[in-house]
């Protein structure tokens, strides 16, 4: 589903920011808590003109949102406050002249999901990509766009939400 025609008005808009951070999962977060977590998120998204991606792998989650500066800003405070992940780690906030995931109002990778496909590789990226450092934006870029590239349609089928 693409939402980003309701950015495209031909209106002047305010200055466009990005953020992403990693988060742990709370124990025991189930399929029906991610789907949850999406379905939230897309409606939300969508009203505020919020554009981003999301990675779970089980443990942990990994989120890039792009936005009007004061969206973003007003976001965050919710982010943190929710109880199904904890340890919240800012790996970027900045102002950015352009949208890069304008396709969808929140796309999703669940490296978690009980499929038929080794995702072995992958689990545990978040943790190794990030270390306890911070990213700057294209190595931001290139790690939320590996999920939504690394894999045939039909396995992407299986893994998004």
């Amino acid at each position: 589903m693409c939402f980003h025609t309701t950015w495209c008005t031909g209106k002047p808009t305010m200055a466009m920011m990005t953020l992403a951070y990693v988060s742990e999962a709370r124990p025991g977060l189930s399929l029906k808590d991610l789907k949850q977590i999406l379905r939230r998120a897309r409606e939300n998204n969508y009203r505020r003109g919020v554009s981003g991606y999301l990675v779970f792998d089980g443990l942990c989650f990994a989120q890039i949102l792009e936005a009007e500066a004061g969206v973003i800003e007003a976001l965050m405070p919710v982010i943190e406050a929710d109880d199904r992940h904890q340890r919240l780690r800012l790996l970027l906030r900045e102002s950015i002249g352009e949208r890069h995931f304008a396709e969808t109002c929140m796309g999703c990778a669940n490296l978690a999901a009980p499929v038929h496909l080794d995702t072995s590789e992958l689990r545990g990226l978040i943790r190794d990509v990030t270390g306890s450092r911070q990213l700057c934006l294209p190595e931001a870029l290139e790690f939320f766009r590996l999920f939504a590239t690394f894999r045939t349609p039909e396995q992407a089928a299986l893994l998004t939400l």
